[in-house]
């Protein structure tokens, strides 16, 4: 709910608002006439979420531009990233399975950081909705693992510029972060889809009693009538009617409490900040890359690499032959021969069998 609530204060404040939140989910805001009337509020406007969030985020889409707002800026740290020991962190954080890491150098940097705000809407026989923020760094395609925190740390430093998402780097970093909101709203799916089918079987019990009823009743016409043979038939077909009947009522009840989920890009903010990036080669058997990591001195993390098949986090880190970076799943045993075989190197295995 925090992230709605933060979502739905910044997008008023970008419209030029006076906005007041609370913890427990109320926002209150003096909104220019033009907003009011984009919303259909009053001008001195009030909302609790607790109550009626999917209502006003579909009152909030009509704020937002026809494509999604991109904002770039520039992150003036109060002071440079300290120096680090690059060595010991990489001995603590960069776990590789089937390979080793060699330390190049560590070097002061700036990182093009990407925050995905995207909502999401599941509609079933309720409706609810929701925003997440996902960030990544665009320079070495790592995820970050708390993005809300990271912002509200650096949102005071920042400076509008331009030219920190250059052309490409958008639409090359954008599958992985869809892929992360996906697992983000996961959970929410799956509670929805939970609230779903208990309502489904409670509604399909009550059906499935109510005809099972009516059938049993007919099959007793069926018995008394034994003798008369177009009687029977009659109630026979009347079975047959009723049977057909249920099924449509529980094909009503399915359509009804199926999930339909739809998650869309909302706001995109391009960030420029300071790190400390640390140049490795990573080596497996005769091969070796070079590649980069970055620690990020706001969050006193290293960021670690994502799969370069899948886009999931890759740790522990496992590299082909061909020093690939892969996730457990990307570097698993061929369900057919049991060989492991990078996914990114080939589709399938060499002995023909399909991946899983």
């Amino acid at each position: 709910m925090i992230g709605v609530q933060e979502w739905i204060r910044d997008l008023l404040m970008s419209r030029g608002a006076l906005v007041e939140s609370g913890e427990d989910g109320r926002i209150g805001a003096m909104l220019p006439s033009e907003v009011a009337a984009s919303l259909g509020a009053e001008e001195w406007f009030s909302l609790d979420l607790r109550d009626d969030a999917g209502e006003w985020m579909d009152r909030m889409e009509r704020l937002l531009p026809a494509s999604p707002l991109l904002v770039e800026a520039q992150y003036r740290s109060p002071r440079p990233p300290s120096p680090i020991d690059a060595a010991s962190l990489l001995a603590s954080g960069l776990a590789i399975q089937n390979g080793i890491w060699r330390l190049v150098e560590d070097t002061g940097a700036t990182a093009a950081y990407l925050f995905f705000t995207f909502q999401y809407t599941i509609e079933s026989d309720d409706r609810s909705a929701g925003v997440a923020t996902v960030c990544l760094n665009a320079d070495t395609g790592s995820l970050v693992a708390a993005p809300e925190n990271y912002l509200l740390a650096i949102r005071d430093g920042l400076v509008e510029t331009s030219g920190v998402a250059g052309p490409g780097v958008v639409e090359r970093r954008y599958p992985p972060a869809v892929r992360a909101a996906q697992a983000a709203f996961r959970k929410h799916v799956a509670q929805a889809e939970e609230n779903a089918n208990r309502r489904l079987a409670r509604d399909a019990e009550r059906v499935e009693s109510y005809y099972a009823g009516l059938l049993a009743q007919i099959e007793k016409r069926i018995a008394r009538r034994a003798g008369d043979d177009d009687a029977a038939a009659k109630e026979r077909s009347r079975a047959a009617a009723t049977q057909a009947d249920r099924a449509a009522k529980l094909e009503d009840l399915r359509r009804k409490y199926a999930l339909r989920v739809r998650i869309e890009p909302a706001l995109l903010l391009a960030v420029r900040a300071p790190v400390r990036r640390i140049s490795v080669r990573l080596i497996r058997k005769k091969e070796e890359r070079a590649h980069s990591l970055d620690w990020n001195p706001v969050l006193g993390v290293l960021e670690l690499p994502l799969c370069e098949h899948c886009s999931e986090p890759a740790h522990p880190l496992h590299l082909c032959e061909r020093v690939h970076l892969l996730c457990r799943n990307c570097w698993a045993q061929c369900p057919g021969c049991s060989r492991c075989f990078c996914r990114v190197c080939q589709p399938r295995c060499k002995c023909g069998a399909e991946a899983e």
